[in-house]
């Protein structure tokens, strides 16, 4: 028997993100399993010029507090679109690179499978911006389940009783 206690769901929020969390969200009904929705931003240098031409620290700072605000309340409103009564969740907000945060997320934290979604890019978009899910898919310790888009309908058969 395959015991499912922890699932984690990498999201960046979007649409596929989505369909992702619904898979997610059946299967925590199903095996009556901890949900964690993890949105990681990337982290990457803000170089702020004033008026006279130097860095500004002060407004370098108050971007990047703007920034982990807005993450935040962006990843509770995605998870309120699609929230369950019968479903708790662990939000969770990372900065750095999101392929390395999710897997080193996956091995500190007993996650049993990771489910998530996939925007199936090919050709150039595939080599410029590369794929999260597929290093995911490659590089994690754990099971990935990869959403690509919402044509495909997902049923769980009832268990016997």
């Amino acid at each position: 028997m395959i015991n499912i206690n922890n699932i984690l769901v990498p999201t960046d929020c979007s649409e596929v993100s989505d369909y992702a969390l619904k898979y997610a969200i059946k299967f925590a009904k199903e095996f009556d399993a901890n949900l964690t929705l993890l949105m990681v931003t990337v982290s990457e240098p803000i170089t702020i010029l004033n008026d006279y031409g130097y860095f500004s620290p002060e407004l370098h700072q108050k971007l990047i507090t703007e920034s982990d605000k807005r993450a935040k309340t962006d990843l509770e409103s995605f998870w309120k679109r699609a929230a369950e009564d019968e479903v708790e969740v662990n939000l969770i907000n990372f900065k750095g690179d999101p392929f390395t945060e999710i897997v080193r997320y996956t091995e500190e934290n007993d996650v049993d499978i990771i489910i998530m979604g996939t925007h199936g890019r090919t050709g150039l978009k595939h080599v410029f911006m590369g794929s999260v899910a597929e290093k995911v898919v490659r590089y994690s310790p754990q099971p990935v389940l990869t959403i690509k888009h919402q044509d495909y309908q997902f049923v769980m058969e009832d268990s016997p009783t």
